[in-house]
């Protein structure tokens, strides 16, 4: 695993990160030998925006083979249907579980020498 350089900064608010996702139920802590490197880069506003290096992850990733349906048949399927939605725009995908069995190979690092997994969806 290549640890890349981070600017002091950066590490405080790392911390501060994991240390709120770990409060949410967000991670925990792991034991998984691999993890991928996690940094930050600098939003529009200002703040900071955590990354998290998944490449070696994505590129082992066997994509589904199965086509996703076009969303002009999906709403047609859902005629003379009540749809109620409601979206997160801000912290959505941490509605979503990580499968078990894949927990592990979310593990991230971090610069305080700290591994994390992600039990929702980073």
């Amino acid at each position: 695993m290549k640890k890349w350089p981070l600017p002091r900064e950066q590490f405080a608010a790392l911390d501060k990160f994991f240390a709120d996702c770990l409060a949410a139920g967000h991670v925990r802590e792991s034991t998984f030998p691999h993890s991928s490197p996690t940094f930050c880069v600098r939003k529009a506003t200002g703040g900071l925006r955590i990354v998290h290096a998944f490449n070696k992850l994505y590129a082992a990733t066997v994509l589904a083979q199965t086509l996703i349906p076009r969303k002009d048949v999906i709403i047609d399927g859902t005629e003379k249907s009540n749809i109620l939605s409601f979206m997160d725009l801000m912290d959505g995908f941490y509605h979503i579980r990580t499968r078990e069995r894949d927990i592990p190979y979310t593990a991230v690092s971090t610069r305080s020498g700290m591994l994390w997994e992600w039990l929702v969806m980073p």
